[in-house]
């Protein structure tokens, strides 16, 4: 009679749930009780499908139960001393689930395979297009999945690599750019976060205006999330020594998180943008109609122009215009495409008032 031994023992996924309610859930996918140890779950598994099960354990269990359960993967019997002994060193579910969840961001990063689509920003009394927003997308290797610019940053943030992301995204979006014909300006997207740790971020930023032969006056980089970071004295230093290049700033996603003086005071930025929670309704509220008026005011009292972003239909489009917002964008005035529109407003159409 053969006695099997570890070795040759399929691998066999324990876990620890963290309540009643996950470990009733784990034995409907398939889990059976440890003898002898009844908190403890396992399932055999091949090695080659144990990222497929965590992927369906990502997506099948809550957030709160995936962090609070444990795990080990062991080739021991499941009568044996050593598995309790494997499982002093059990890890929170949630440090391998994360991972397979976004195993997918992986792929895009290493493989580059971003890409642009660009959202034409539109002067709000005359109509023309006066820049362009670069919003990044990613395809897979097989073309069956499309991702957005959220879960490219979703994936980027939940592997701790939003360094890594904002590399790639600036110098393949610089490349994009560099393609087009016109002296529009491009709003590129920065996470300050990413950066100010970065030592080298503005030599590379700089290497590649000078290859591929850009103006700096014509890269608005857009910072973003800025309210995290806001009293980081990095922070400030990098704006100034990006518009010290030549290179504009924007402050996106202005609402309610951090004092509106103290963005104009520190930041001094070239362009200001309203976020879409601000923007959303505005015809409608009277609040938020104080807000934007008030943020207006206080930005053309100092010479800052002011976008507005997320416009999406045609009575908040109007009250922008007749409050003398300077800019918009949205997908009430034209959405993201991947060649650059440069076809004025006809605001009798938009506006369906001829």
């Amino acid at each position: 009679m053969n006695i099997i031994t570890p070795l040759t023992e399929l691998p066999k996924l324990i876990i620890q749930p963290s309540d009643q309610e996950t470990y009733q859930q784990l034995l409907r996918s398939g889990f059976q009780s440890v003898p002898r140890i009844h908190q403890l779950v396992y399932q055999p598994v091949p090695a080659p499908q144990l990222s497929d099960l965590f992927l369906h354990l990502s997506q099948s269990l809550s957030e709160t139960a995936q962090a609070h359960s444990r795990y080990c993967i062991t080739r021991s019997p499941l009568d044996s001393q050593e598995l309790l002994l494997e499982f002093l060193d059990a890890r929170p579910l949630s440090t391998i689930t994360i991972s397979a969840k976004h195993a997918w961001f992986l792929r895009i990063l290493v493989q580059q395979r971003l890409y642009f689509h660009y959202q034409p920003i539109f002067d709000l009394q005359t109509g023309e297009v006066i820049a362009y927003e670069c919003l990044a997308r990613a395809i897979s290797e097989q073309g069956d999945r499309r991702f957005t610019g959220q879960q490219l940053i979703d994936g980027a943030t939940s592997l701790s690599l939003t360094h890594e992301f904002d590399d790639l995204a600036l110098e393949m979006c610089l490349h994009a750019i560099a393609q087009f014909n016109t002296n529009k300006t491009f709003y590129i997207n920065l996470l300050p976060n990413a950066v100010i740790h970065h030592q080298n971020f503005l030599v590379q930023i700089q290497h590649y205006v000078n290859e591929l032969n850009l103006e700096p006056q014509r890269i608005m980089f857009e910072l973003t999330e800025v309210q995290k970071i806001i009293h980081h004295q990095s922070l400030h230093t990098l704006i100034d020594e990006i518009r010290h290049l030549g290179f504009g700033i924007a402050i996106d996603d202005l609402y309610g998180n951090v004092s509106i003086d103290h963005y104009f005071m520190e930041f001094r930025p070239d362009v200001i943008k309203i976020d879409r929670l601000l923007i959303a309704g505005c015809s409608q509220h009277p609040m938020k109609q104080i807000m934007v008026s008030n943020l207006l005011h206080s930005a053309h009292a100092l010479g800052i122009p002011v976008l507005a972003e997320g416009l999406e239909n045609q009575v908040d489009i109007q009250f922008c215009r007749e409050l003398g917002i300077d800019y918009g964008q949205g997908f009430g005035l034209a959405r993201p495409q991947s060649d650059l529109q440069q076809i004025p407003l006809d605001w009798c159409t938009v506006l369906s008032q001829c």
